[in-house]
């Protein structure tokens, strides 16, 4: 660390959240508030889009295409947009995520220890470097590195084992690993709750479906002579229900398959800071201790 003790790191400089003066979430974990806003001003940039996209051009192909699109986004019973909303909040959740890790792996930078090959850490040295840390970083409790360091050096003067610290910073790792995973929860359940929105419409698309294909052939049933029109107009209406039914699930599978692709490439960066940290924090900590200068008080 720097001699002078002067700030070199600053969590409220270069964390997302924290930046922007929003809550900061745990860690690489986004806060709702956060990946919430993200998520409606995504909304409304998507929204914005739809509505350039859908104003006619009096080519009636391009016009039924945009349309289209638009349907896409704000049509099919309501359920298009409750799908789009939450892929948003998925995206936003997802891009803070990534900034947030790129923001936690500064830690990793720092050196924390003397450069001096000789040094090692005993309870003197390690409130030493521990001060250095403190008066170095702002807000390194956030950092889940630094976090880690910070903890083992203030254990330093009760333990009595070489093994002491390393299970430390073991049962560190594991909470970490912990964190991580429940950090997903609300990610899971949008990808859980998008795909039911699809089936939930095409359960009324063929609801919808079959009331006006009943319709359509009930005079024909009841023995009277069908009004062709009348019959086409139920045709198309028996259409539109597919419509409802096909394209809702099909909207939804691929969102759902998009959220999925980019979660699996944060969750290895997440999963890559995790093992950066646990092999740093080894070598920082646990190759300087040495046994005959831990001491038990």
């Amino acid at each position: 660390m720097n001699r002078d003790h002067q700030l070199i790191l600053n969590f409220r400089q270069v964390d997302p959240e924290a930046r922007l003066g929003l809550p900061s979430g745990r860690h690489t974990t986004p806060s709702l508030v956060t990946s919430l806003f993200g998520g409606a001003l995504l909304m409304l940039l998507v929204v914005a889009a739809g509505l350039v996209i859908r104003r006619p051009t009096g080519d009636a192909v391009s016009d039924a295409i945009r349309l289209y699109i638009w349907d896409l986004i704000m049509g099919y019973k309501g359920l298009a947009p409750t799908m789009v909303f939450l892929a948003c909040w998925s995206f936003s959740f997802l891009c803070i995520k990534m900034l947030k890790i790129r923001a936690q792996r500064r830690a990793l930078e720092l050196r924390l220890m003397p450069t001096d090959p000789g040094f090692v850490l005993t309870a003197a040295t390690s409130q030493k470097v521990l001060q250095a840390i403190e008066s170095g970083v702002e807000g390194a409790a956030h950092f889940l590195y630094l976090k880690r360091i910070i903890s083992s050096l203030r254990s330093m003067r009760n333990v009595g084992r070489v093994a002491d610290v390393d299970d430390m910073l073991q049962s560190a790792a594991a909470n970490d690993q912990s964190i991580l995973e429940s950090g997903y929860t609300m990610l899971k359940g949008f990808v859980w709750a998008i795909p039911v929105l699809g089936f939930i419409g095409t359960v009324l698309g063929l609801s919808d479906s079959m009331r006006s294909f009943n319709r359509a052939l009930a005079p024909a049933a009841n023995g009277q002579s069908a009004d062709v029109k009348a019959v086409t107009q139920g045709l198309v209406q028996v259409l539109q229900g597919l419509d409802v039914a096909f394209v809702t699930t099909g909207e939804a599978l691929i969102l759902v398959f998009i959220i999925h692709l980019i979660h699996v490439f944060v969750r290895d960066a997440d999963e890559a800071l995790l093992d950066d940290a646990r092999e740093e924090a080894h070598e920082q900590i646990g190759a300087r201790v040495r046994l005959d200068q831990v001491r038990v008080p």
